[in-house]
């Protein structure tokens, strides 16, 4: 493992800062491994290699901010996101009370015939 600017490197991995940050410390974690557009076009192998990292990078992100929490995103297709036609993983520094849009906010909680009805669609795939 070696340090980069803004970061670190490994065999398989490297963290950068974003270049266009929604926070200050805001960083993405780089897979080294070329050929995929999407998390979905990786190998369970790669992509394992790749996130072994991620912890690393949360604690470094937060402590370096002295955030109360980061969020994790990834991103994959421009429906969700994606900007740049690889994949990567943002680790964001957040503050109580800031002004980011916060993910995973929900309308109210799914029924238990919708959730039945999703997870057999998700045994068909």
């Amino acid at each position: 493992m070696t340090n980069t600017v803004g970061g670190f490197e490994t065999d398989h991995a490297i963290a950068i800062l974003d270049a266009f940050p929604c926070t200050p410390g805001h960083a993405l974690l780089l897979p080294k491994a070329k050929g995929y557009v999407t998390v979905m076009d990786m190998p369970a192998e790669a992509a394992a290699a790749v996130l072994r990292e991620l912890p690393r990078l949360a604690r470094l992100v937060q402590g370096a901010t002295g955030a109360d929490g980061v969020n994790v995103v990834q991103n994959n297709y421009a429906a969700a996101g994606q900007v740049v036609p690889h994949p990567h993983w943002h680790v964001i520094p957040r503050l109580d009370g800031d002004k980011l849009v916060q993910l995973g906010k929900s309308a109210g909680p799914i029924s238990a015939e919708d959730a039945a009805a999703m997870l057999a669609k998700m045994k068909d795939q």
